[in-house]
């Protein structure tokens, strides 16, 4: 994902095209592996199964020797030999002729010889590399010893001599002695002059009239064989063994250390001889697969060894003597191929080099197609340098690029246009010509460039007061006129380099050039309030329009003209305070205000999250029998930081931030939750609680919704509610908001006119809305005993109640004077900390629950 955008055509294209070939390659040299790891199988196969049949062949003719021996032997000694013979001298020269003149080239037959059931033993051995005969012999005339003869003959010198020998305890003789079968014994190492591995074959031996005599045996010596199997013209760079039944080597075409050579005094010990295993051979190759062949049924096999794929295969060799033998073929695959995998490297890398060489021209190629391309990318940032008349040349011009370079001539000269026409918009309002926002930065900017030092020396942020509702009433066209007016009556008294911009709908800046005294400045704040003490005359209308001044007087750069007007905003919303054509001079305090306030609107509406509002309900009585019939409902904040917040604190922070509308929801279905609990508990049926709903929440589209809901939602009586609005709501929009207190009275609900006299109202909104009740603000009622307007006010508005039908409410009763007076001038109702102070439910007095009195009146 980081890449996208990053690559470049040329790439992307050429990448593309590499990728094919290297896909092409690859699947055209997949499949070649496949094909040749199929092909070295099979081939494999036949070469280690012809070599296989080879030494299995040449093994049975090499073992064919001992058994024509023995039969040999078995002729001779059942014709001459007699049980009673004690003396064997008989046999010297038989044995002698059948070893030397009858297998003369089968050296490998190595001894044959003879043993009595008696004990007695002969045997002529063949010394393999002298090609030497000598005599071994035990009878009556050698008293109990096994003589080693330098020659044939018994009178030869003795070489060595064993005492005590005995040849039927001995592993050649014992086992066909006791099974009266011919077998072979297991491969042992032999202590004469070559040390090598000797197998023996033994036969059982019988006389004329078939009783037991003796034991034949012939030996073998297996060292030729290993020649032979060095020999072997397949044998390349592989190995062929022969292992025995505990996986001992019988012979092998590798070249193995020599074992240890041991005395011949130890010839005793010649059955328990250690052979070389195939996991301690030399060879890495014939270490590698002994593993392998610790299976018995194992077959073909096949093993990695340096990177180079080993075939293998196991071929049994039994005869049914005893004999149980395995050989095993190794083959690697270097034999196999030949030249084969040097040959196909040499071809891939001509095929690489080709498929690299058409890599280069390809990217050559869409280089010289591309380079139009990255020059109109150029001409595009040159366009949005503002350079309009960029040209594009060079590269393999084709009909598609000169296209785009005609293109992007005529969108040059176009967006010339455009962006002049844009950028004047941008730097100017559109309706009087002055400098915008982004327009006074720019201007000060280039001011900047020519005089690096350039200052100004103060701002004035002028705000029209009430342009909003006379834009509504004299319309779009005679508003903007109304602004050109306003800055035609501005312009004359400002000063020659004074920067004169709007900044907002109803907001000009003026920023005024360096010494600009104090005298100047005072002259100018007077002019600009002069400028709006006169109507303005339009061209079907008289208006008069106010404004007020917010001014930050301190020298200022073009880094500072921000944070100035921010400042002079503040400045301003104070003049707004103080009334209309007022001015205000920015100070620091004020910006410690409105860092406050902002924390403290920041603090509220945590406090909604949190749940820190709290509701407090003041009784409202009946002045006839001091009877609670009522309740207003009064939003208190119970601060975690601050404590307990007055109204007056947080009310218009919220009206001004929209809060209101959270709060004002939350007040008006909390006091109904209670009030419906308290009803459904014993209270008078027709308790009566009152709850303040804003201007801005009354005009909310879902307000009636959402009101019928909450009823709903608590099973609250709609009699039992009324809702208390100011006079100010009903100068809003006359006819959305007639239309909505009628549906609100229709669903049940009573309306009370708040703080009534304080307000924009006169008779004539009191004729076109409908309402329930009427409440005297406090401010008459505080002061009314001691003044006789108010009195006079009071008794007026009580005799408007009485007209109108409809009940009157009296607030802030403090005095039990105030509430006896109200009571004989006409007035039904009253509250007031005469009667309780604001409370929650929990705590109010048991008298005032429902039906019983309040106040010092009960």
């Amino acid at each position: 994902m980081k890449l996208r955008g990053r690559v470049s055509l040329q790439f992307a294209v050429t990448a593309t095209f590499i990728i094919m070939l290297a896909l092409t390659l690859g699947s055209i040299i997949s499949l070649q592996m496949r094909n040749q790891s199929k092909m070295l199988k099979d081939l494999s196969s036949k070469v280690i199964s012809a070599e296989v049949a080879a030494v299995r062949s040449d093994l049975n003719v090499f073992l064919r020797a001992p058994a024509l021996a023995n039969r040999m032997v078995a002729v001779l000694m059942r014709e001459q030999y007699s049980p009673l013979d004690k003396d064997l001298s008989q046999f010297e020269v038989p044995f002698a002729h059948i070893l030397g003149e009858i297998f003369p080239d089968q050296k490998q037959l190595s001894l044959i010889s003879f043993g009595s059931v008696h004990g007695e033993y002969i045997a002529i051995s063949r010394e393999i590399l002298t090609n030497q005969f000598s005599l071994l012999l035990k009878d009556s005339r050698t008293n109990g010893y096994l003589n080693f003869y330098k020659g044939l003959q018994s009178s030869d010198p003795i070489l060595n001599q064993f005492e005590h020998y005995d040849p039927r305890p001995r592993p050649w003789y014992a086992p066909v002695g006791k099974s009266k079968k011919p077998s072979w014994t297991a491969a042992y190492q032999d202590y004469d002059a070559v040390q090598g591995i000797t197998v023996s074959f033994s036969s059982p031996l019988y006389d004329g009239a078939a009783n037991f005599i003796g034991v034949v045996a012939s030996d073998i010596k297996l060292d030729n064989f290993d020649g032979y199997l060095r020999a072997s013209p397949n044998l390349g760079h592989g190995a062929i063994y022969i292992v025995g039944e505990n996986n001992e080597l019988i012979s092998h075409s590798t070249h193995e250390d020599p074992l240890p050579r041991m005395p011949l005094l130890k010839l005793p010990n010649q059955e328990s001889a250690k052979l070389l295993k195939p996991k301690d051979s030399s060879n890495l190759m014939v270490k590698t697969s002994a593993p392998l062949l610790l299976k018995k049924d194992v077959k073909d096999f096949e093993f990695n060894l340096n990177g180079e794929k080993i075939y293998g295969r196991v071929s049994p060799v039994v005869d049914g003597n005893g004999l149980n033998w395995r050989i095993v073929v190794l083959i690697p695959e270097r034999d196999l191929l030949g030249t084969l995998k040097k040959d196909m490297l040499i071809t891939f890398i001509i095929v690489l080099s080709i498929g690299l060489f058409a890599a280069l021209v390809a990217w050559k190629t869409i280089a010289s197609i591309t380079k139009p391309i990255l020059l109109a990318a150029q001409t595009a940032r040159l366009l949005a340098k503002q350079e309009w008349q960029p040209t594009i040349a060079g590269g393999l011009q084709l009909k598609e690029t000169k296209l785009l370079a005609n293109a992007f001539d005529e969108m040059s000269n176009a967006l010339s246009c455009s962006f002049d026409q844009l950028n004047y918009r941008i730097r100017h309002d559109h309706i009087t010509g002055l400098l915008s926002r982004e327009g006074l930065l720019e201007e000060m900017l280039e001011l900047v460039k020519k005089t690096p030092d350039m200052k100004w020396d103060a701002l004035f942020l002028i705000g029209l007061d009430n342009y909003r509702s006379i834009h509504d009433s004299i319309g779009y066209e005679q508003g903007e006129e109304l602004l050109c007016a306003i800055v035609n009556n501005l312009k004359p008294h400002l000063p020659e380099k004074a920067l004169f911009a709007r900044v907002a709908e109803t907001e000009f800046v003026v920023c005024l050039p360096v010494d600009f005294n104090q005298t100047s400045l005072d002259h100018l704040i007077n002019s600009f309030q002069g400028s709006f003490s006169q109507s303005f005359n339009l061209q079907y209308d008289e208006v008069l329009i106010t404004a007020s001044l917010g001014v930050v007087c301190a020298p200022f750069n073009h880094d500072d003209l921000i944070e100035n007007m921010r400042n002079a905003s503040m400045a301003l919303s104070k003049a707004k305070e103080k009334g209309p054509i007022s001015y205000e001079v920015f100070q620091g305090s004020m910006a410690e205000q409105s860092a406050k306030k902002i924390h403290l609107i920041a603090e509220l509406n945590a406090a909604i999250e949190k749940n820190e509002f709290r509701i407090y309900f003041q009784p409202v009585v009946s002045l006839n029998d001091s009877q609670v019939i009522g309740a207003e409902a009064l939003v208190r904040w119970q601060s975690g930081q601050r404590g307990l917040v007055a109204p007056g604190v947080f009310i218009p922070l919220a009206e001004e931030s929209g809060l209101i509308l959270q709060i004002g929801n939350w007040v008006l279905r909390e006091s109904c939750r209670q009030i419906a609990g308290r009803l459904k508990n014993g209270w008078a049926s027709d308790f009566d609680v009152h709850v303040n709903v804003s201007v801005r929440q009354l005009i909310q589209s879902d307000f009636y919704q959402n009101l019928e809901n909450i009823l709903l939602e608590y099973h609250l009586p709609p009699h039992n509610l009324t809702l208390e609005i100011t006079e100010s709501i009903l100068i809003e929009d006359s006819n959305v908001i007639a239309t909505l207190i009628g549906r609100i009275r229709n669903l049940g609900v009573s309306i009370a006119i708040d703080d009534f006299g304080t307000g924009y109202s006169s008779m004539s909104y009191l004729h076109q809305f409908a309402f329930d009740c009427l409440k005297i603000d406090q401010s008459f009622v505080s002061r009314f005993l001691d003044n006789h307007k108010s009195e006079a006010i009071i008794s007026a508005i009580i005799r408007l109640a009485a007209g109108f039908d409809v009940p009157l409410v009296a607030e802030g009763v403090e005095t039990a004077e105030q509430a006896q007076r109200l009571y004989e001038l006409g007035c039904q109702r009253a509250q007031g900390y005469h009667f309780g102070r604001p409370a929650p439910l929990e705590e109010w007095p048991q008298a005032w629950c429902g039906t019983g009195k309040a106040g010092p009146l009960a």
